[in-house]
Formats: C-alpha cells, structure tokens, sequence
C-alpha cells in the first residue's frame, strides 16, 4: 500500500479510495493520507476510520429518552439556534439540523454525568462536523470521539493543561513566557477557546477542516499545545511590541489564528510536529492520563506537581536512554528520536567524585552562594563546553539543557535557584530532571534487577556510573541503612523517607557532621549575601574589609536628604552585617513556629480581589533553609504563603507586613533575585530597623517594582492629592 504514496497528479486519491474499500489498516490509511488534504467527498470515510476506535460507544444516541431537563436546557436551545442561523444549510434542513443538535449535546451531558457550559466548545466542535451532512447517529459517534480522545481536560486557571502549556512556552521561548508573566496574562486566558474547540471557534471553515485532516491522520492529541505554541512564538516580535498594553496584547494573540487559510495548514502543522520532536517526550507518558485518560482521582497530584515545576520535567528514564544506559521501554518510544542533552550535576563537589554520569558537566550549585564569582566563571565555562561539545559532535554535547541534584529536598533548593539563574537570562531548552541523582542510581540498579544481573537491589553496582565509590555514595549508604534497618526488624513499611537520619548508619552521621561543619565555615559568607545585598541599579560597592570595621548603622542614612513626597527611600545599599538585628531570633522563632501559623487554601487567596498580583519564590531563612512560597502583594499588605509538603494545594501564612513598615529593599547586585524586606519605623530623621524577611524571587524586578509603587500610592502626599 505504502508503494502508492509516491504517485502524482491526484492519483493518490485512487490509491485512499481503494484502501477504503479494501478496509486498510489504520497504518496504511495514516500513510497514504499523510500531507494531504482529503477530499470533500471523501472527509467523512476517512474521519470515521481514523476516528472509529471511539465510535463504538455503547452509550450511542439511539439511547437517548428524548427527555430534554438539563438545568441550563434553554441556554442550550438558543445556542444551538444561533449556530444553525449561520449555516448555509436549507431553511427545511435547518429545523432537524436544530432538533439533532440539541439531542446530542443533550444525550451527551445525560451520559457523562455533566452539564452544558456555554464556554465549553462543543456547538464549535459541531459546527465542521455538521458540514459532513452525516446521519444523526453517526454525528454523535464523531462528536464523542473528539471530545473523549483530542479535547485536553482542565483548560481553566491553574488547570493541569494551562501549567503543562505555560511550561513549554518556557522551555521553548523563555524571553516571551517571562513577557506574558509579567503581564498577568495566563495561558487560559489565550489558548482555551483554542484548546476547547480545536481552532474550530477561531478560524474560517475550510482551514479548520484542512487542519482536522491533519490533525486526525497524525493522531497526537498533544499537538493542540504546539500549534498553539506556533501561533505564539512566530508572533513574539508583534506581541512584545505591546509592553505595558495587556489588553492590546490579548486582542493580538486573539486574532491569529483568524489570519490562517487552508493553504497554510501543512507548514503550520509540520512546524508544530518540529516543535514537539524538539521536546521532551516525558510529559506525554507522565500526563496524558490526567488530560486526555480516564476521570481518575489524582488530578491534585499532577497539578500540584505541574504548577510547582520551576521548568519543563524530565524523567530519569527519558534521560538514561538518551545516554543509552538504558534502553527504551517501548517500541514507539524506540522509534522517537531522542534528544541530545547536556547534563548539569549541581550536587557538591563530595558527591559528585563518588559517582556521576559519564557525560555530567559539573556546577556546584552551592558555589552560588558561597563563592559568586568562582560560580560565575563556571557558568561560562558550562556555556563554553557545550558549544564546543556541540561543535565536536561528542557524545556529551546537546542544545537541551538538563540540570539534576542530589535529590535530597534540602540541597536541590540551591540546584532550583541555579535553574533560575538560566531561566532569568531566557536560556532555551532548561529542563530538570525528576528525583535527581537518586532516581537515577536507583534506575540504573533496578534496570540491573530486572534483567537478572542481579537477584537484589540492595548491594548491586550501578553500571553506568563513572568513579563510584560505594563506601562514599550516599544512595548506597542510604539503601545499606534500609537493608540492615530491615533485616533487624525495623520494616519501613510505613514509609519512612529514604534518607531518614538514624543511629544505625554512621556514613549519614558523618555526612551531617560535615555538613554542620561546612555551614559553620559558610554562614558568614551567606549572611553576608542573602542578608545585607547590594541595592539594585546602584554601581558602587563597599569592600567587606569596610563592612566589618563599621557596624551597622541602617538608621543613620548618608545624606539621605529631604523625603521625597513624604516616603521613605526603601532602595538602599546595606553592605553592613545585621548580625545584632533582633530579626534574627525571630525569624528562628518563626520557623519554629511555622505549624501555629494560619493554614490557608493557596488558590483561593491567589484569586483574592485584593491580591494585585503574586509571584513563586523561595522564603529563606537564617538557617539556611529555602521553603516554596507564593508572595503575594495587595494595596496595603504584603505576604507569603510557605506551601506544606504533605499538604498539597494548601500553605500557612508566614509572612503579614504592612507595606507601611518597609523601611527598606535591598538585593545583590550579581543575583538580583535575592530581596529583603527591613521593617521598622522613623526616629526623625533615623531609620530603626527591627525585622527583615528574604526572598528568592525569579520575577524580583516586577516584585520590588510593584511593592514601590504601592508604596507611593499609599504615600500622604499621593492620597490627598
């Protein structure tokens, strides 16, 4: 059959009317029909074919009552009335073609246990489908099929497929992705009539039916999400000419879909193919389910999971078989061209000599804390090696950047800022991998176990693995405790994390003595940098040398002149140590306290009338520890909500500032997404500091920016004039 594909003037056509009566294979039809646009005699044949595997519903509409008492029946009647008013059909065939539509749609709501949303896309949906002037029975089995096996779920704010599209905007065109943020502008608020309908609500018939034909040939439900994501990015220059215009920009990615003709269908869907091959192939096995499967009742795990990814997600497996240190685990993913990546191992130097991948570029992500400038040079020699990897043609070079940790939640914060770091500066193809270094030494034993190298997990060496030493591995450690805990009876059963500290394993006891003895080195230096930054935009700095010899003196400003229109100058260089700051025993005591503080739903105070805008950052404390937070800023107040990790959805409100008491805001010059709030009050002319909370914010910029203006909004001068 496939010997047919070749053939020129139309005679193609011959060889798919032949298929069809012969009854081909799926395979075959796909193959013949490839690039091309069906026939209008033909579209229905083939779309029951390509369709078919859905259109044996046991629930078909020869099932239906003919009870028309849906709660929004009526709604549904003038709908379906005002669609048919725009067919061309005739006035005699526009009343059954209104009678069927409404006892599909009605049957449809009465079997999947729904009801009728105006906003929902199906009369869209419908409206291509009624111009195959298929019987009514038929219409329905399409309608269904569409629905249940190309129409993504949850298309609303902070839904599964909105986190999932925002993430591969990011990954593909970061600089656009952060433009859209920064305007408040979420995907839904663009791409779900999109989403919904197919292009079916925003585009003229004929490339709507030019675009299903290529859409049903191919068969990926997923590339909804890079068709939208072409329209976006190849209209990035027109959208960003627009800053500050959220409207206007709304109103410019509104109507570019209206711009498409049938005769641009094939590039534009063979650019959208291009995109997705560019792509990490994890988040089609990892969320197909939640958006395209079965109603299951894990839809708060995937969207937890999704809305709190710093970057796009990819799987340990994905990346050891892009290595070819493990094979693929199917036929389909064999036949899927995998991506090069370049692997970024941020754990600290310590672990990384006791084992690493062999093609693993080294960057302590601690070095971004402790050393600045040796983490800057670093940095460019990661840039450095890849280009000349990529260059070379190496078994270690890709243009797909892919960052990992130890695994362990409290080093792998640090691993999230350096991801941030690359992510502010709109480096393409970021990605970071699920579970860090741990999954994928455990991968690679299990990958061992299974195919019978060896008959147990618990001392097996990770082939694959370059200069592992097991005695210093702290995943062999840690799996040794777990053996000899179980052998002695103590079952872990319940649940116990993996890297529990406890008496029976002295290489974790060494491993946190170290790790107390390095934070004792480390916690000036780190003080020094989270806690007394340098005032963004200003060029000068004060050697350290100069800051010890002078203690702080944060209410003796130097000629802090006149205020202006009565507010306090909040930017300030503060290159003085706070160590004598009361705020430091009561941020501990706040920490301590985290679990008295008020337990709150995250996206029910995300969607306050009062929030004027809120943004994902890490709150971090003296001790070191960096929590997953929202900041959240209003007329008056600024918060922060610590999300709970055994509690996904909720967080407790560790922050409640006045915008009053913001005395000043400070930031690192070289990392300006470190901040700090100083609280306190005026003595006359002497600013007195009594507390001060730090953040680490990616979107620092327009955090600090609108608290500023808040600030001179609120200002006496301001409000009376």
């Amino acid at each position: 059959m496939a010997d047919d594909l070749e053939t020129e003037d139309g005679s193609w056509i011959l060889a798919l009317e032949g298929a069809l009566d012969e009854q081909c294979s799926l395979h075959d039809l796909r193959l013949i029909c490839r690039s091309k646009s069906i026939p209008d005699s033909m579209r229905g044949q083939v779309w029951h074919r390509l369709l078919g595997s859905s259109t044996g519903s046991t629930n078909g509409l020869e099932r239906f009552n003919e009870i028309f008492d849906l709660t929004n029946q009526s709604k549904l009647r003038e709908d379906c009335n005002i669609l048919v008013k725009k067919l061309d059909n005739e006035e005699e065939d526009k009343v059954s073609i209104l009678s069927d539509l409404e006892s599909l749609v009605t049957h449809y709501c009465k079997t999947h246990h729904v009801n009728y949303e105006p906003n929902s896309g199906w009369l869209s949906i419908l409206t291509p489908l009624v111009c195959l002037k298929l019987p009514k029975n038929e219409l329905y089995s399409y309608f269904n099929a569409i629905l249940d096996s190309y129409i993504p779920r949850q298309c609303h704010f902070n839904g599964v497929a909105m986190h999932l599209f925002r993430l591969l905007l990011l990954y593909h065109e970061p600089e656009l992705c952060s433009f859209l943020d920064s305007h408040k502008i979420a995907p839904n608020l663009y791409t779900q009539n999109w989403f919904l309908s197919l292009f079916a609500a925003s585009s003229d018939l004929p490339a709507v039916l030019a675009l299903w034909d290529y859409y049903f040939i191919r068969g990926d439900p997923f590339l909804i999400f890079f068709l939208s994501l072409v329209l976006v990015i190849n209209a990035k220059d027109e959208i960003m000419a627009h800053k500050g215009e959220k409207e206007k920009i709304l109103e410019t990615i509104a109507e570019l879909p209206q711009q498409m003709e049938a005769g641009d269908i094939h590039d534009f869907c063979s650019l959208a193919v291009l995109y997705s091959a560019q792509t990490p192939f994890s988040y089609k096995r990892d969320y197909h389910q939640a958006l395209f499967g079965e109603e299951t009742s894990e839809k708060t795990t995937d969207l937890l999971v999704l809305s709190q990814a710093l970057c796009l997600p990819v799987s340990v497996q994905e990346l050891l078989v892009s290595c070819h240190l493990l094979s693929p685990p199917t036929k389909a993913d064999a036949e899927t061209r995998a991506l090069r990546f370049f692997l970024v191992d941020c754990r600290p130097a310590e672990q990384y000599n006791a084992g690493h991948l062999p093609t693993a570029f080294h960057l302590d992500s601690n070095l971004m804390l402790t050393e600045p400038q040796a983490f800057n040079v670093a940095v460019q020699a990661l840039l450095s090696s890849q280009k000349q990897s990529i260059a070379a043609q190496s078994a270690a070079g890709g243009e797909h950047l892919v960052f990992f940790g130890s695994g362990r939640e409290a080093e792998d914060q640090y691993v999230h800022m350096v991801v941030a770091f690359f992510l502010q500066r709109h480096v393409q193809f970021v990605g970071l991998v699920q579970g860090g270094f741990h999954a994928v030494h455990q991968a690679l034993v299990a990958a061992q176990v299974e195919s019978g190298i060896a008959a147990t997990s618990t001392f097996v060496e990770p082939v694959g693995l370059v200069d592992h030493n097991p005695s210093l591995c702290l995943v062999c450690s840690s799996n040794k405790s777990d053996a000899t805990s179980t052998a002695a009876g103590k079952s872990n059963a319940s649940g116990t994390p993996l890297y529990a500290v406890g008496s029976s394993s002295s290489n974790k006891t060494d491993f946190f003595g170290r790790m107390r003895s390095k934070s004792a080195v480390v916690k000036d230096k780190f003080l020094d940098y989270i806690v007394n930054p340098i005032s963004v935009g200003d060029n000068e700095t004060t050697p350290k040398s100069k800051s010890k010899d002078h203690p702080s003196t944060a209410g003796k400003s130097k000629g802090t002149g006149k205020l202006y229109r009565n507010i306090a100058p909040v930017f300030s260089i503060d290159d003085d140590q706070d160590g004598d700051d009361p705020s430091f025993e009561g941020s501990s005591e706040r920490e301590a306290d985290a679990p008295n503080q008020e337990l709150v739903a995250i996206s029910s105070w995300l969607k306050r009338p009062d929030v004027i805008n809120s943004f994902r950052c890490h709150e971090v404390k003296e001790s070191g520890h960096a929590f997953p937070s929202y900041l959240l800023i209003t007329s008056t107040h600024l918060y922060a909500l610590r999300e709970i990790e055994d509690r996904p959805g909720f967080a407790r409100i560790s922050v409640n500032r006045s915008l009053s008491s913001i005395m000043k805001i400070t930031s690192k010059k070289r990392h300006p997404e470190f901040i700090t709030f100083k609280y306190g009050n005026m003595k006359g002319e002497e600013t007195i500091i009594v507390d001060l909370d730090r953040f680490v914010v990616p979107q620092a910029g327009d955090a600090v920016k609108l608290v500023k203006l808040q600030l001179f909004n609120n200002s006496p001068t301001n409000a009376n004039s």
